[in-house]
């Protein structure tokens, strides 16, 4: 957060990426809408018997119009974690300056009194960034009826939420520096990468067309 060059490096990251969903989910969102127009509404249901009747391997769990709902409903998502995620971490930067300059490190103990602050308030920076990205989840539970979704999503929620009220963090003293591990920064970022390739991997296997 004190590095300039790290922190625009990052921003510019975030930009790019902000770029590439949007980019992504409006083609694919496109390639929906011209895919719904093919067959009129009226036709649809005959259609879909058609495909199960000749196609039965091949056809999508979901119908065209719940594939498109999806799309949006993510691309919403991810862009606003994204935008969120630049916003807060600029104002987030602007926080630790001003806290550098009330307590400078330049000795252990300011080091250790910095550290501490830093890293307990660090949590707040994900707090609507992971509210947004489980509510997506649960709310793709809900539109699927998947269960084990609804669970997990729960059980990932109660992780945070104990790890942002009690956990916070694990400090390593190395005499020489303090490493410091902040729990909700690891849940989240894990959901944001690990967590959203299996949440995708998990749609793809269970809903064919996703």
């Amino acid at each position: 957060m004190l590095n300039s060059t790290i922190f625009y490096s990052n921003m510019c990251i975030h930009l790019t990426v902000t770029i590439l969903i949007a980019v992504i989910f409006t083609r694919n969102i496109k390639k929906m809408r011209k895919i719904m127009k093919v067959v009129t509404e009226d036709d649809s249901e005959e259609m879909g018997l058609l495909q199960k009747e000749y196609i039965p391997d091949g056809i999508s769990t979901l119908t065209a119009l719940d594939i498109y709902q999806l799309l949006e409903i993510w691309a919403s998502i991810l862009l606003f974690i994204q935008i969120m995620s630049m916003v807060s971490s600029y104002q987030y930067k602007s926080f630790v300056s001003d806290l550098y300059r009330i307590i400078p490190m330049d000795t252990y103990e300011r080091a250790v009194d910095f550290s501490g602050i830093y890293n307990s308030t660090h949590g707040f920076k994900y707090i609507g960034m992971f509210s947004a990205l489980i509510i997506g989840i649960f709310v793709s539970a809900v539109f699927l009826k998947d269960r084990f979704l609804k669970i997990i999503s729960v059980i990932i929620t109660a992780v945070f939420i104990l790890a942002f009220c009690i956990f916070q963090m694990i400090t390593f003293d190395m005499e020489v520096k303090i490493i410091s591990i902040v729990w909700t920064s690891v849940i989240y970022h894990g959901m944001e990468t690990i967590g959203l390739l299996l949440f995708s991997f998990y749609l793809a296997k269970h809903y064919k067309g996703l």
